[in-house]
């Protein structure tokens, strides 16, 4: 199976677990668009990527990995966001390969309102497209809340 990189589209923000280290964002993560729309604190744990008209902005991890716990703490936007996707996940797709190819994803995604639901997306190799949504027992936009993908050679939760 392709290893996986993980990947990050969100409005809001996120914090940097450095499991105790002196790392930062930039050890771990390089920017894919809208460097000029992220707020990184000054010890360089949490960051704040923001929207307007002109752009968004995204980030990848700079390693890959084959298995693995993958977590992300985030609050997305509280307001309106028609259009936009929140989203938190994992592709096999590299960054100079055709975005059209064949690719095994997973995904986290909140579409562009605050309804407290989630939608779930696992493709593998462009098929087999299984999607569900979630209702939320909590608001996705009042805190920052956990949301994590495992994964390893036998099942993925």
């Amino acid at each position: 199976m392709s290893r996986l990189s993980f990947l990050a589209i969100l409005l809001g923000a996120f914090f940097v677990v450095t499991n105790g280290a002196n790392k930062t964002f930039y050890d771990y993560y390089s920017y894919l668009w809208g460097t000029d729309h992220f707020i990184i604190n000054p010890q360089g744990t949490e960051v704040q990527l923001k929207c307007d008209k002109s752009s968004g902005a995204g980030f990848r991890s700079k390693s890959q990995y084959a298995f693995g716990v993958f977590r992300i703490k985030m609050k997305i936007p509280n307001k309106k966001t028609g259009g936009i996707v929140t989203s938190f996940y994992l592709t096999s797709q590299g960054d100079n390969e055709d975005p059209s190819a064949n690719h095994f994803e997973l995904d986290f995604e909140f579409f562009g309102t605050t309804n407290a639901t989630i939608q779930t997306n696992v493709f593998m190799n462009d098929s087999g497209h299984i999607e569900q949504a979630f209702k939320l027992w909590f608001n996705p936009a009042w805190d920052f809340h956990t949301y994590e993908i495992r994964w390893n050679p036998y099942l993925i939760l």
